[in-house]
């Protein structure tokens, strides 16, 4: 058996896996497991499929397993379970689980019970006192939005296509049915849920794939035509709605509400538009002892809370998300709160805590109450004529506690109560016990066992892994294997050969590069995975997910790591990383980068036409962005795919900047393949800081000095907002910085692109357009130290108060001469660009002229500043091994420590009141 799935199927899986399993027309409902409907249905008595089912059955959570290898899914969390779904749906469910919800996993508990309907409406008493359920009114607008999201970002893949009005279309036997999600679900505990599935779901199975405003938009797709009820008693205040524009919260007692009435508990979803509105929200609660409670506001924009007519805590003005807390000493009884609210724009977020010792935190809107009537009546809805109408009976409710501990609801389902999660008290026989015709395999499940409504496929299977073990997973292949068809990893991927979209959804993975195939909207297969990527950036992608692909619409959704964070070290071991020798530069790292920066370029090897740059569109496909990839690949796979693309990918559109090995520019770094590879490498590793290549962007305009020089006065990325860069026609170029009156930026080749600042609003900074970018010492260039170790001032020279820019005059040929001063002293300050000569690059020459109009005692001029500087003579110094600078003054230089850094510093020393310094820069 190849491909490492001997743990599954080890009869024929090349062809069966590649093709949809069909379920007999006839067959009912039953539980879905999306990777043995798949891959075992079709395939007889199967024990690896059965190991499969008894982990995603919960089999497991009743039966010790005794030893044998089955990854365990974590049923729901039911805390606060009635704050999220329906009563209603509750009692139905439990009822008919299969019913209700085609494809659960959930058994029936009481099909044969003869006092199945009191003990199922005992359970929904119980679980309905877990909360209540919060209501949201439908968005119109967000219906279109969420049905685009739903298709395109993969929940179509695992749940199948829907029609315009939410419904399930035709979608391949595996696929998770939704059921009817309007029965279950408002749109608030809906989209609350996808937004964080794991939440509850800690198991992963639902991995996290929305964003909170997605979630919201599929959440009233799915849920087009929800009845919107007004809660009353528990869980609910009084509440008074506005609508204006405020900055700060406003005083509502000057203000007429636009509407008022009861709803649920400081539900600001009760608004009709998505910004400018407030709500004034009021309640009782009880506190059943003395104690200093502290209160959690958690808002955006700003919020109040007051607690019998105090402020408690304040949480105003225009913010994101935020949370305020403040205490207060309450007395055992019945107390007054109020929260009053406005949202400006923005995302909106409201929600009340409140905690005291030995309580731990609780929702508050789980305890309020618009009267101290209807506090005591305890009720969750107070419409008789409502489906979800329950007046909590505390008898029924203790019974339902008791039930869901001994029948078995324990066995799956974490559910906090008095602080602590309930224990089970049901005793089942371990696996190897099991008979495996009766009990839950049996067709028909005798009095007091669950009826799971197993298909007869699911039987078998069950019966084989129960009777025959399979051996465990042990190889790194089979691992992923078996993880990769729990988790429908293969409903997206493909690995050797096995899985991939399937026929009824594969239309629904798009792109927008159809010009790029299948190749540009299916995700990749994950062959060699391990060997391609970073395994830190895997880890992040598994449990967290990602959207590295601009021109794909799905996207990768996040398992969970302590789910799936196990496939970075399965996926290592067994994808062989491509070999590659070391390569070592001839020229300093600054040339090395800008040889590569070249390489990228539109003028060499083009990768910027088919690749984003720092999230600067590319011309045409916008492919995987290339500052990314060092953080995302391995350095030996980047190395070996770029030289082949086709050798790692057949079929890839990513060409090859290589024939037979050779370099199509050979005259850049050594010609060779690898060491250019490298290079782009290394400068691609500058991540966000990475100059940007040449001319890239849609409003790029480039200044080119010709016969004269050009000056630039903006915001310039390492020369602050007073900038003055200046571009020779000799290519080395400078920026000053007129704020620290210092020289702050050297480069050579391109100058600027004013394309940013000559466009559009104009913001922002804009670093050099050229490369070998040589980063001065920050901080004023002159100061006068009273002794050798007094360090060099770190105060911005406006703060000082003895530092002046005095403005510039420009040439015949517009090279501009900067005029500053220091103190006492003027400086004139005349850089100069010098020419290439031979293999030598182009430098600068700087001439500093300074006049004494009074005393400039102790006045020194820092050269540099670097980790190691060293002297070469003849006024000669190397700076970090990068650069070169040479002094030519009437006092020698000096070398000192000082902060943990070597300076260069020379003494002004002046003749009749005048000084010079000649500084020469080459780099």
């Amino acid at each position: 058996m190849t491909h490492g799935l001997r743990l599954f199927w080890p009869a024929a899986l090349a062809a069966c896996l590649l093709r949809p399993a069909a379920t007999p027309a006839a067959e009912p409902a039953h539980p879905i497991v999306p990777g043995f409907e798949r891959f075992a249905a079709a395939a007889g008595p199967d024990a690896a499929g059965g190991q499969l089912l008894l982990g995603e059955l919960n089999c497991v959570s009743c039966h010790q397993a005794d030893g044998r290898d089955v990854t365990r899914k974590q049923a729901p969390i039911l805390d606060h379970v009635a704050a999220r779904v329906r009563v209603s749906y509750l009692r139905a469910f439990l009822h008919d689980p299969q019913s209700v919800k085609p494809g659960t996993t959930m058994p029936d508990l009481f099909r044969t019970d003869p006092e199945r309907a009191q003990k199922i409406e005992a359970l929904v008493q119980f679980l309905a006192s877990t909360g209540a359920l919060k209501q949201e009114r439908p968005d119109a607008k967000s219906v279109a939005p969420g049905r685009d999201i739903y298709h395109t970002v993969g929940c179509v893949a695992c749940h199948g296509p829907r029609d315009n009005q939410g419904k399930a279309l035709k979608a391949p036997a595996d696929a998770v049915p939704l059921g009817d999600l309007k029965a279950k679900y408002t749109i608030a505990s809906l989209s609350a849920f996808l937004d964080n599935p794991h939440g509850i779901r800690p198991s992963g199975r639902m991995p996290k794939l929305l964003n909170t405003a997605e979630a919201k938009s599929v959440a009233n797709y799915l849920l087009q035509g929800v009845k919107v009820s007004a809660p009353q008693g528990r869980g609910a205040t009084t509440f008074a709605y506005y609508e204006g524009g405020w900055d700060k919260l406003p005083d509502f007692d000057k203000l007429k509400p636009k509407e008022g009435g009861s709803g649920a508990a400081f539900d600001v979803g009760l608004a009709h538009r998505k910004d400018n509105f407030a709500f004034k929200f009021d309640g009782v609660f009880r506190v059943e002892q003395d104690a200093e409670y502290t209160f959690t506001l958690r808002s955006d924009d700003g919020s109040r809370l007051y607690v019998d007519g105090q402020l408690v805590v304040d949480n105003d003005n225009v913010h994101p998300a935020a949370d305020k807390t403040g205490k207060a000493k309450l007395t055992r009884g019945v107390h007054k709160v109020t929260v009053v609210y406005f949202q400006a724009g923005g995302e909106i977020e409201l929600a009340v805590h409140i905690a005291a010792p030995g309580l731990g935190q609780l929702n508050l809107g789980d305890l309020v109450a618009p009267t101290e009537e209807e506090l005591e009546t305890k009720t969750v809805r107070s419409d008789p004529k409502d489906e979800d109408f329950i007046e909590l009976r505390p008898e029924l409710v203790e019974k339902g506690k008791e039930l869901f501990a001994s029948v078995g609801c324990a066995s799956c389902h974490q559910l906090t109560a008095g602080g602590k999660p309930i224990a089970s008290s049901l005793k089942a026989p371990a696996l190897a016990k099991l008979s495996v015709t009766g009990g839950c395999l049996s067709p028909a499940p005798a009095k007091g066992t669950p009826s799971f409504a197993l298909s007869v496929a699911q039987r078998n299977a069950l019966a084989a892994a129960i009777k025959s073990p399979p051996a465990e997973a042990k190889t790194p292949e089979e691992v992923i294997a078996r993880t990769m068809t729990t988790f429908n990893c293969y409903a997206c991927h493909s690995r050797g050969k096995v899985g991939g979209p399937e026929d009824e959804v594969n239309k629904f993975f798009q792109t927008v590069q159809p010009e790029m195939g299948d190749e540009g909207r299916v995700p990749p297969p994950l062959n060699g995975v391990g060997a391609k990527l970073n395994g830190d950036y895997l880890r992040s992608i598994l449990d967290k997910g990602a959207h590295d692909r601009p021109y794909m619409q799905t996207r990768m959704p996040g398992f969970g790591d302590t789910n799936v964070g196990h496939l970075v070290k399965e996926f290592a071991a067994v994808d062989e990383a491509p070999a590659v020798k070391a390569v070592t530069f001839e020229q300093p790292l600054p040339r090395v980068k800008a040889s590569a920066r070249h390489l990228v370029g539109g003028q060499a090897f083009g990768c910027v036409k088919c690749h984003t740059f720092n999230g600067v569109k590319a011309e045409g496909v916008q492919g995987i962005d290339m500052t990314l990839m060092p953080k995302r690949l391995r350095h030996d796979w980047f190395l070996a795919y770029v030289q082949d693309p086709p050798a790692f990918r057949p079929g890839t559109r990513m060409p090859s900047p290589f024939f037979q090995g050779k370099s199509m520019l050979p005259e850049i770094l050594d010609g060779k393949p690898a060491t250019q590879v490298e290079a782009i490498w290394v400068y691609l590793s500058d991540g966000g800081k990475a100059q940007m290549p040449a001319g890239m962007g849609k409003h790029s305009i480039p200044l080119v000095p010709v016969k004269n020089a050009i000056l630039y006065r903006n915001f310039v990325d390492g020369a602050g907002p007073r900038a003055i860069a200046v571009g020779y026609p000799e290519k080395a170029h400078l920026a000053f910085d007129a704020n620290d009156l210092r020289l702050a930026l050297l480069w050579q080749g391109a100058f600027m692109d004013a394309g940013r600042h000559w466009t559009d609003r104009g913001s922002g900074y804009e670093g050099p357009m050229g490369d070998n970018i040589l980063h001065l010492p920050a901080g004023v260039a002159f100061a006068v130290l009273p002794s050798g170790d007094t360090p060099w001032p770190t105060l911005p020279a406006r703060k000082q108060g003895t530092y002046h820019f005095l403005g510039y005059n420009l040439s015949e040929d517009d090279r501009p001469t900067f005029f500053y001063s220091v103190g006492n002293v003027k400086v004139e300050d005349f850089p100069n660009a010098v020419a290439a000569t031979g293999k030598a690059d182009p430098s600068l020459r700087r001439t500093l002229k300074l006049t004494a109009t009074g005393a400039a005692d102790n006045l020194y001029f820092r050269a540099a500043v670097g980790t190691k500087i060293e002297a070469l003579g003849d006024g000669w110094y190397r700076v970090d091994g990068a650069y070169k600078v040479k002094l030519d003054s009437a006092a020698a230089p000096l070398l000192r420590q000082s902060a943990g850094k070597t300076e260069l510093l020379v003494p002004v020393r002046f003749a009749d009141g005048k000084a010079q310094i000649v500084q020469e820069f080459v780099w």
